[in-house]
């Protein structure tokens, strides 16, 4: 079994949050909180927050990266 590193865990956050929610909307769904059709638009929108939160996050590691490179 091959042993697992962060950046395993970090590359797949976003599809595990992803499937979370959808798991939660079709529960939602199910229970007749909301109807199909606010589910299928409220998927896109969390799908797009979600992939621009990890965006920002990892431009803010990059912008950390350079501004305090260890010195050599």
């Amino acid at each position: 079994m091959k042993t697992r590193n962060l950046k395993d865990y970090s590359s797949g956050w976003v599809q595990t949050v992803v499937s979370i929610v959808g798991l939660l909307f079709a529960l939602l769904v199910t229970f007749g909180v909301i109807t199909p059709e606010q589910s299928a638009e409220a998927q896109p929108l969390i799908v797009s927050t979600l992939t621009a939160v990890s965006g920002i996050i990892a431009g803010v590691i990059a912008l950390v990266g350079i501004f305090f490179k260890p010195s050599e």
